[in-house]
Formats: structure tokens, sequence, C-alpha cells
């Protein structure tokens, strides 16, 4: 039990605190509550905080607070939980598209109809000033919106959660509706095309990578030496480049438990990756001091630790340039589509040839839990929503086979 009586222990385990915050204008004390602190010494630290503010003056009344402040303050607490590039996102959607509509409310005021109408003025064009600078930013798409209204629903919860608002307002806010995104696939015989045209690519191996093993885009560009067992033929999936703040970032741990997985490949592919590691070496012999080697990356080690440059070599990737430079994840996506309207391929994004690989699974029947795994689904619900209404003839298939089971060959 703490020492403190101001704080007191909930039955899940985290902990509340009661404590003044000055006087009323009735000359009553103003009394004050704050929960969701998950440790006795995170609720000190706030106390402490709380009481510095108070005999210094900088006490902000949490019912004068407006949402730009609040907004703020709650990113700034939420950075060590978070991703770089998910804590970037959060960023940009409530200095650009936030803080400019309702910012300039108080937070108590904030209602429902405020909402609503900034979800309307982002679908438009507009003429903002952010960070002292006229800014001119397109419409957001409906999916844009509903991340701008996930941000700021999970801050107004948080402000339930510590009793500053007695309701969330964003509850009542509908977002537009999304359409259902439907993804293109190619077809067996539409990616034996395209890598017959890419073999002398220089970004060959990340496409292949991507639509024969369907790892993502910053998986492929991630993946290291290291972590391909060449004699029990397995790629490891442990790491990724994503891009953070407009630059590309290493992250050695993948995003969640699921896409850190081991993925069995054929001999084809083992010879394949043979073959690139010796050619990397002969291009740094070739090239002598004029091959990349070493460069310094925005490294972070893990999820929500602070973002540092690190000197990395880039022998270590499977993905880099001939002059051994490793890809920027923008840039390959545009060379992709580049490339493919060049050689008159079908127009699709470099994602999409994951998509195209779980398709390929699913036309051949593979189980929907191994096909899962060998993507980094969390659950196959994710897996069946994206590919499981992707071919016609498998239901077509099912149906003949349930068909033969019953009344066998005859005719009907």
């Amino acid at each position: 039990m703490p020492n403190d009586k101001r704080i007191k222990r909930k039955k899940d385990g985290t902990c509340y605190v009661r404590y003044e915050a000055g006087f009323k204008p009735d000359g009553t004390r103003n009394q004050r509550y704050k929960g969701g602190f998950k440790s006795i010494e995170e609720a000190e630290t706030f106390l402490n905080e709380e009481e510095y503010n108070l005999r210094h003056g900088t006490y902000i009344d949490p019912t004068k607070t407006l949402v730009c402040h609040y907004m703020n303050k709650w990113l700034a607490d939420k950075k060590d939980e978070l991703s770089p590039p998910t804590y970037s996102g959060y960023e940009v959607n409530i200095r650009c598209h936030i803080n400019p509509f309702i910012g300039g409310l108080r937070l108590q005021d904030l209602k429902t109809i405020h909402i609503k109408d900034m979800y309307k003025s982002l679908q438009s064009d507009r003429n903002l000033k952010i960070d002292n600078e006229v800014r001119h930013l397109k419409k957001l798409s409906p999916k844009s919106i509903l991340y701008v209204r996930r941000v700021l629903s999970k801050a107004l919860e948080d402000a339930v959660i510590d009793e500053i608002l007695e309701k969330n307002p964003s509850k009542a806010a509908k977002s537009p509706q999304v359409p259902k995104h439907k993804a293109k696939f190619l077809s067996a015989l539409q990616i034996r095309a395209m890598l017959e045209k890419f073999k002398n690519d220089d970004i060959y191996i990340p496409v292949y990578l991507a639509v024969v093993l369907g790892l993502r885009r910053g998986e492929a560009l991630g993946l290291r030496w290291e972590n391909i067992d060449f004699d029990q033929k397995i790629v490891m999936i442990r790491s990724e480049i994503t891009m953070y703040e407009g630059n590309p970032i290493f992250i050695e741990d993948v995003k969640t438990e699921d896409s850190d997985r081991d993925i069995i490949v054929t001999n084809r592919i083992i010879e394949l990756l043979k073959r690139h590691k010796m050619s990397q070496k002969e291009n740094k012999l070739a090239m002598g001091r004029k091959y990349i080697s070493d460069f310094t990356c925005q490294y972070c080690k893990e999820k929500g630790s602070e973002i540092i440059e690190k000197e990395m070599k880039t022998s270590g990737f499977v993905c880099t340039w001939p002059d051994g430079a490793l890809f920027n994840p923008s840039h390959l996506t545009r060379s992709f589509k580049e490339r493919m309207k060049k050689n008159e391929l079908p127009d699709i994004t470099f994602h999409e040839l994951r998509h195209s690989n779980g398709a390929l699974m699913i036309k051949q029947n593979a189980p929907l839990k191994g096909a899962s795994e060998r993507l980094g689904h969390s659950t196959i619900v994710i897996t069946n929503d994206f590919y499981g209404h992707v071919e016609i003839s498998t239901q077509q298939e099912i149906a003949e086979n349930i068909d033969t089971a019953i009344w066998g060959e005859e005719q009907q």
C-alpha cells in the first residue's frame, strides 16, 4: 500500500490520486482526481509535478485547458509507448489536422458538432497557418480522416479516464465511410512474366521477396543475411526498414509478434539468394573504395525507444543497390510503379505484390492457418477478409467436390 494517503490502488492494479489544485472562487479547496497510473511511483511523480506547478504558478486548470494544449501534452506523454512511425503519424494528424480546427476551443467546451465540422472541412482543399507558415493542404481521403478520428478518440478517451471530461464527444462523430479497398492481384502467369522482365533489374530481389515470399516492403528491405539459414532453408523475418519523418529508419524488431516469423523456402529461392550474395561480394571487389560499405542510419532498437544515429554495414543487408547503398522505401515504391508501366505490365502497387502472394496461396488451396502464418497476419480472420473471396474457381471446386462426395460421378 502507498504511504501517501492521496494515492489509492484500484482492484485492477492501477492507481488514482486525489489532490488539491488551489482554491475555487468561493474560497473552498479545489479537489481533483486523476486515474490510470500503472504504479505508485508513477502516481507520486504526477503529484510532485502538480505540487511544483502550484508553488511556481505554472499550474493549468484542466477545466480551462485548450484542446491544442491537451493534445500536445497527451502526445508527449505517449511518446515512449509508440513506435517511431506511429508517433510520427500521430504528430502530423494533431499538428496539421486536429489543432488547426478545434485546437482553440476549451477542452470542456468541445462538442460532437465541432468534430463533425472538422471532418467535413478535412474533405476539402484548404490553406492553413501551421508553424507560422501558410500551407496549402489537399483534401484527405476517408481512410486518412479515419486515422485522424482514431487519434482524437484515443486522446479524448484518456481525458475521460483521467476524469477531465465526463464523456468522449468524438464517439458520436462519425468520420466518412471508407470504401472497401479491393486489392489487385497478379496471376501466377503474370508473376512469372513480371519476374522475367525484372530479372536484370536492380530492384529484382526486393520484388522477388515481396511476390514469392509475401514480404512487406519494410520486411524485404530490412532482411539481413544473418537471418537466412541456407542449410535449413529458412528466411527469418526479424527487422524492417520504414519511413520516419521523411527519412528511412531501421527497426530491429518488426511491428508485432506475428510479423516476427520463420518462412520455409525452396531450393530455388536458396540458390537465388546465394547467387545474389556472391554478386554483392563481386560488386564490392570491383568497385573498391566507391562501394558503399558503411552508412549512418536513423536507428531504433526497440519500439518507442529514442531515435539515434548508428553506423551500420550495408553488407549485412540482402537488398542493396549495386554500389552497396540501401534502398529508400519510398523510392522503391515509385521505381516499381515506373518500371511496371515501362514494361507494359499490370498497374499495381509494390504492396500488392504481397497480396498477389496471398491470393496465389488461396488459389492453391493452402490452409488459411498456414497462409496466415507465412504472411504474418495476427489472425486467420485478416487472411480470410483479404483473400477468402479471391478465386471464384476455388468456390466452384469446393461445390463440385461436395456434389461428387454425395452423388458420385453420375451425370445430373
